[in-house]
């Protein structure tokens, strides 16, 4: 059973629902070594290595390790992800009205104003899952591209989004997605995305691009999305703080959509300097190895 599986089972959605949030996200991050200790010690050594890897001689944080911190931000991001689906709708506009600042926010408002969409690209760090929840209550007409490794999960997310200003697409989905994306934007909404999803990575040993020291494969889907769309293009990265505090920045990466260059590569090299500044934020550790052409 995966980490995400075995922390989403049997009552746990009923229990953070029920939980203080404090309560709940000191659960997971027992619960988290708990599996990572005894039922899963393989994936744990895939993490470290990875981390080491990644970071090479940086790997060494404020006389520690951040290999500790990596784990308990993986816990965060499986409890927030429950978090969202399981908790009230008024519960959670007061938990982010309270717990969440925005930066720059101004870089959205003034590509909604083109009228052609907003291509907001995250990544697979922080607490991105709150993203387009933020966004819908900040009144921003979001959709959205996501997974679930539950079918209980995606019902329960389908349910807490019915009747909201918020549309999810689920990339496994058979009929795809592009279609829906490109349909979204056109209509102006802001399309949630991320771009370090390797497994939608079309991986070729001539197309690389040098990240974090290593070469890595390079994707073209987002040059695609924008030159297609004509939508304006930003980043978003929600960076999580001590007590389940969060900062919500934004970034410019083509104000003007589909006439400026290199999207996909201005996206990705984001998002190599915020994990840089904070690798504990990022949770694809076992993708890792995925991710490199050499």
């Amino acid at each position: 059973m995966s980490l995400s599986k075995f922390l989403q089972s049997g009552f746990m959605p009923l229990f953070v629902r029920l939980a203080p949030s404090a309560l709940g996200r000191a659960v997971f991050q027992f619960l988290g070594k708990l599996y990572y200790n005894f039922a899963n010690r393989k994936e744990r050594r895939l993490i470290r290595r990875n981390v080491r890897d990644l970071l090479r001689t940086a790997w060494n944080k404020e006389g520690g390790t951040v290999t500790g911190e990596v784990f308990e931000g993986i816990f965060d991001h499986y409890y927030e992800k429950l978090l969202l689906a399981a908790k009230p709708a008024t519960y959670l506009e007061k938990f982010f009205r309270r717990r969440v600042a925005l930066v720059h926010e101004d870089v959205i408002r003034r590509s909604q104003e083109r009228g052609k969409g907003t291509l907001l690209v995250t990544a697979h760090w922080g607490a991105e899952e709150l993203i387009p929840a933020i966004l819908y209550l900040r009144g921003y007409p979001v959709t959205v591209i996501l997974e679930t490794s539950t079918e209980r999960l995606r019902k329960i997310l389908e349910t807490q989004t019915a009747g909201r200003d918020v549309e999810l697409l689920f990339a496994s989905d058979p009929e795809g997605v592009l279609g829906k994306i490109l349909d979204a934007l056109a209509r102006g909404r802001v399309l949630v995305t991320q771009c370090d999803e390797v497994d939608a990575w079309r991986r070729r040993k001539n197309r690389t691009i040098q990240l974090f020291g290593h070469t890595l494969f390079f994707d073209h889907t987002l040059d695609f999305i924008a030159h297609r769309s004509g939508a304006s293009v930003a980043a978003v990265f929600c960076r999580r703080f001590p007590g389940l505090r969060y900062r919500l920045i934004c970034e410019e990466i083509a104000p003007d959509g589909a006439a400026a260059q290199d999207v996909a590569k201005r996206s990705l090299t984001l998002w190599e300097r915020y994990t840089l500044e904070a690798p504990e934020q990022w949770h694809q550790w076992k993708k890792w190895a995925e991710m490199k052409a050499i």
